[in-house]
């Protein structure tokens, strides 16, 4: 029985391997966060369950009592499940971003002297003027100057419905020009564009940490050594007023790091 759950537990250990790495360095340069907190737990429960595993094999069945295998394996399990629901989170953003980039043409037709002249996209300056053809998307933010047409803009706003556009009018750069020719001033290029200016946003949203994960790390900093003071308080109470021996003793200083492991909020904060 013992050794199945060791068996099923090591493997989950392995997968979270990284939140041990992480913890223990953040350990050693005393400033213990959520990885800590997940280390200390998990680590006293699979070495007291390993010693009284070894206790079983030399006789003593009530070892049995004291396997904490599954807490350890748990914890790992539910905080592995919160990053990889962050994960998900982030390649749904990266996707976000992809749709966002191809949404932009890759070159536009320059009205030089009359003529039209097909350039790169970012070839193109401020105060260029850009005719923009029925069917083609819109390469930069601009201004009409003249001309009218149904421009389909719900790549930003989410409205389905074209809105109409004339002289005057202002135009963002990756929106669809449905029907007519307009003749279009620019006014923002590159990264000063309106869509550029959203896909920065979301890779610099990407690259923080959230407020609440700071917190969640600021409060480890004084949850860990205070967990592990009230083990050891509560461990050598037990041994010294209780006059219990050191199995028990043990029990008490694990049952305490384990159960002050939180893995909620492991699992709520990513």
């Amino acid at each position: 029985f013992a050794l199945i759950q060791l068996v099923f537990t090591v493997p989950v250990l392995i997968s979270g391997r990284n939140f041990f790495i992480n913890g223990m360095k953040n350990l050693i340069k005393r400033h213990p966060n959520m990885d800590s907190l997940v280390m200390i737990g998990t680590t006293t429960a699979f070495l007291y369950s390993l010693y009284n595993t070894f206790t079983i094999v030399q006789g003593n069945a009530h070892g049995a009592h004291n396997l904490y295998y599954e807490s350890a394996a748990v914890v790992v399990a539910l905080v592995l499940l919160g990053k990889f629901l962050e994960e998900n989170s982030k390649n749904s953003a990266k996707k976000a971003i992809n749709s966002l980039v191809s949404m932009i043409p890759n070159t536009a037709i320059l009205l030089k002297d009359g003529q039209e002249v097909e350039v790169p996209a970012k070839q193109v300056r401020v105060k260029n003027i850009v005719l923009v053809k029925p069917g083609t998307r819109i390469p930069v933010d601009g201004t009409v100057l003249s001309g009218q047409a149904s421009v389909d803009e719900s790549m930003l706003t989410g409205e389905s419905i074209p809105v109409e556009k004339q002289a005057g009018d202002a135009l963002i750069g990756g929106s669809m020009n449905y029907n007519g020719a307009m003749e279009m001033e620019v006014t923002h290029t590159g990264g000063d564009t309106t869509l550029s200016k959203i896909i920065k946003m979301i890779e610099d949203a990407q690259g923080k940490k959230a407020p609440i994960s700071k917190l969640a790390d600021k409060v480890a900093g004084y949850f860990v050594p205070a967990v592990m003071g009230i083990a050891l308080v509560a461990a050598l109470l037990w041994w010294i007023l209780g006059g219990k021996e050191l199995s028990f003793v043990l029990t008490i200083f694990v049952a305490v790091l384990v159960i002050a492991c939180p893995c909620a909020l492991g699992l709520a904060t990513p």
